[in-house]
């Protein structure tokens, strides 16, 4: 991971064993998110976009967003400075090997984070990268993505489509949808003080068993000042 401000380009691997909820802001570079492994939730506007294992996107600076990654997932998360030359639109980034490449490399954590030495280099061939690739739309690009972002916390799969979630995800969707029912109740929390409502309406049966669920996907105590931070 690199840390100096200074660089043109950083890279941070975003790998943590619960469920992080990300916050809507907008940044001043350009992001460029790659999922290694697992996934989790591209907030734009009002939609969700799950991403999995080898989706790739990019966010142009002042792109408002959030990045919701689920438990064990790994992502690179590789910042550009505005005074590079980039996309100029949100996109998936399609049919993108040598990125995929690239990302799991300095993911891998063999390559010292020297700007100047091997990790520079490889910075610089992931932006040359980048500037051959058109973002597409992010509309989902399978059936099955789009099942989910339709309903995140509520779809249901047929057990062919089970199979294909595990496969993409590396988890199972009840696994998943309590995650995304835990994101969906957090955010909703400051604006619906019926919090026996809330969590029943995204799915748990009661608050005891979204208690549960918070403990287990988030690691923590699920105490007042956690459920209102």
């Amino acid at each position: 991971m690199t840390t100096s401000a200074h660089y043109p380009i950083d890279h941070q691997l975003l790998e943590l064993p619960h469920l992080s909820p990300g916050k809507r802001q907008r940044q001043l570079k350009g992001i460029l998110l790659i999922v290694h492994q697992g996934g989790g939730l591209l907030q734009l506007g009002r939609h969700y976009y799950p991403l999995v294992t080898k989706d790739a996107v990019f966010l142009p600076a002042d792109t408002l967003f959030a990045w919701h990654s689920f438990a064990h997932s790994r992502v690179s998360r590789l910042a550009f400075s505005p005074r590079l030359p980039q996309p100029t639109k949100a996109g998936r980034l399609v049919s993108a090997p040598l990125l995929l490449a690239g990302a799991e490399r300095l993911a891998d954590g063999q390559v010292p984070p020297d700007w100047q030495g091997a990790h520079g280099r490889l910075c610089r061939v992931l932006h040359d990268e980048l500037l051959r690739h058109q973002p597409q739309h992010m509309s989902n690009p399978s059936p099955l993505l789009q099942k989910v972002s339709d309903n995140i916390a509520g779809f249901t799969l047929s057990s062919m489509e089970e199979a294909e979630f595990k496969l993409a995800f590396n988890a199972d969707s009840h696994s998943v949808k309590q995650q995304c029912a835990l994101l969906l109740i957090l955010r909703d929390l400051a604006k619906s003080p019926q919090i026996e409502q809330l969590v029943q309406r995204h799915g748990f049966a009661s608050l005891a068993q979204f208690e549960q669920a918070y403990n287990d996907w988030l690691g923590t105590s699920n105490d007042t000042g956690a459920k209102n931070g």
